[in-house]
């Protein structure tokens, strides 16, 4: 479906507008916009378009988690409206999503169980109790809406804007090293070097994709399809079902 509009109203009605600022990453070189999605190898994605472009002027990447150090813009730095950015805006425009199971329990495990993480602080105020279990998180998270969710667990399509923006690409963390590889031929024309994937950039990884039976029961499952229906659908994820 094609779309035709954008207003700051709308962004701010599904997500936090600093998490828009943060998370839109501009290059005006380039003519592309990454939406990042926390959780879904943001670290490693954003490592790789950084050094791409700072590779003209030789410049070293300096910190992948302070907007301040990146060569990419955030919208308030444009004179543009977000109509004008993203819809009018001739950039190529694309996102990378995650199953949303593996995606939550990542969250949990890297985020929520480290208490110093903002993440975590805004989950417990959000339960207003100091123990907790997986089964807490899920049932908290999914009752939250969009606009009220921290970036770690937003609804994927509402944190991009997906049903505002038409996307150019939609990758899969699933599909990292194709639909990166896609996305960097597309931009810069070149052939793409694989081993950019080699190292795991994140600051904890949490092998979530292996754990879904150790933390799930049925229960949790179906709360999170409930609850996370439109990423579900939108992206191609099937439920499961033990």
């Amino acid at each position: 479906m094609k779309k035709g509009f954008v207003a700051e109203s709308q962004i701010k009605n599904v997500k936090r507008w600093g998490d828009y600022q943060n998370n839109t990453n501009v290059s005006l070189v380039n003519k592309y916009i990454y939406f990042a999605v926390d959780k879904v190898a943001n670290s490693t994605i954003k490592k790789h378009f950084f050094e791409m472009e700072y590779a003209p002027v030789n410049k070293a990447v300096l910190s992948l988690y302070d907007p301040r150090c990146s060569p990419l813009l955030s919208p308030y730095q444009l004179p543009y409206t977000p109509a004008e950015l993203l819809i009018e805006g001739d950039f190529f425009k694309f996102a990378f999503v995650r199953n949303p199971y593996s995606r939550i329990l990542s969250c949990y495990l890297d985020r929520v169980l480290t208490h110093t993480s903002r993440p975590s602080r805004e989950f417990r105020k959000a339960l207003n109790k100091s123990e907790f279990n997986f089964s807490d998180f899920v049932s908290v998270i999914c009752r939250q809406k969009p606009k009220l969710q921290n970036s770690h667990w937003r609804i994927q399509s509402d944190d991009i804007l997906f049903e505002l923006i038409d996307f150019d690409f939609i990758g899969k963390f699933e599909n990292l090293s194709e639909d990166l590889s896609f996305v960097h031929s597309k931009i810069f024309g070149t052939p793409f070097n694989a081993d950019v994937l080699g190292g795991n950039f994140s600051p904890k990884k949490t092998s979530a994709s292996e754990k879904i039976a150790e933390f799930y029961t049925q229960d949790l499952l179906d709360k999170v399809y409930d609850a996370y229906r439109k990423d579900f659908e939108f992206f191609g994820y099937e439920k499961i079902v033990l």
